[in-house]
């Protein structure tokens, strides 16, 4: 009955190793696309952002803003997805044949990623406003560089631009008189224009109201949900945790389980032996 359970649970760990690798896989290949085949991500986005009703405006900023930034956002993609399908796949391979070393690694990185996440997240929803803050905080620094260039990009510009043209469109952090104290030129947002220049008494007509609002609103109204995806996430551990755990308990039950992989996986431990089936 153990070997049975064992073997069911090396299953499961298995087939959920496989997808997560499958999927962290593609992640990778979407940032090698983003660095080197930009039209191709660019028609990609529209298709995606075509399902949540963005208008055109929104979605031509929000293009805008992961095409300008593509080389970090690709690297960034691409190191994350190739590390944590590496990850993956040690946890499928050390499951399948039984590799105690192997299960041992992917049982300490396993952890180590737990550990960190429930510190995390524990630090992020102790106090609910922690997060806010520091979105609110980091995107007043970088208000402050807005239209500046740095190493032949504009983020700055590009992210508050973004912020300032998605519905509702706002003005700054608190209004044009943002951009006057940091001696900027003022954004066409804050006269309501697309391509027009704007200038002081355009922006004191129209009054646009400032993004702290609307900032705080969109990070407390999504709060709940990142908890729901972290939460999900640890328990996910756990349960691969426990599996491990549990099939390390019936190691001895390995060449039932491992059969069926030997020879994709051309095995050569005495555990992962097919023909140990017929002797015994």
């Amino acid at each position: 009955m153990g070997c049975i359970i064992s073997c069911g649970l090396k299953l499961i760990l298995q087939i959920f190793n496989i997808v997560l690798c499958v999927a962290f896989l593609a992640v990778a290949l979407f940032g090698i696309l983003l660095k080197y085949s930009k039209s191709v991500v660019q028609h990609l986005l529209s298709k995606v952002f075509d399902q949540f009703n963005i208008g055109e405006e929104d979605l031509r900023q929000l293009t805008r803003f992961i095409i300008d930034d593509a080389d970090y956002i690709a690297i960034i993609l691409v190191v994350i997805g190739l590390a944590l399908a590496a990850l993956c796949l040690i946890g499928c391979i050390a499951s399948c044949c039984g590799c105690n070393m192997l299960l041992k690694i992917y049982a300490t990185l396993l952890i180590i990623l737990l550990v960190a996440q429930i510190i995390a997240v524990s630090m992020v929803f102790s106090d609910p406003t922690l997060l806010t803050s520091l979105i609110v905080s980091s995107l007043e620094e970088l208000l402050k560089s807005f239209g500046d260039v740095c190493y032949g990009r504009k983020m700055p510009s590009t992210i508050w631009n973004v912020v300032m043209t998605v519905n509702p469109k706002c003005c700054g952090m608190d209004g044009w008189g943002d951009f006057e104290k940091l001696n900027k030129s003022i954004p066409a947002q804050c006269c309501n224009m697309t391509s027009d220049a704007c200038n002081t008494k355009a922006a004191q007509n129209t009054s646009m109201p400032g993004c702290r609002d609307k900032i705080v609103k969109f990070t407390t109204d999504n709060m709940m949900t990142f908890l729901y995806m972290s939460i999900v996430a640890i328990l996910l551990k756990v349960s691969s945790s426990a599996v491990l755990c549990h099939a390390s308990k019936w190691g001895d039950c390995g060449t039932i389980c491992e059969a069926p992989f030997v020879y994709i996986l051309g095995c050569t431990h005495r555990s992962c032996d097919a023909r140990n089936l017929f002797v015994k």
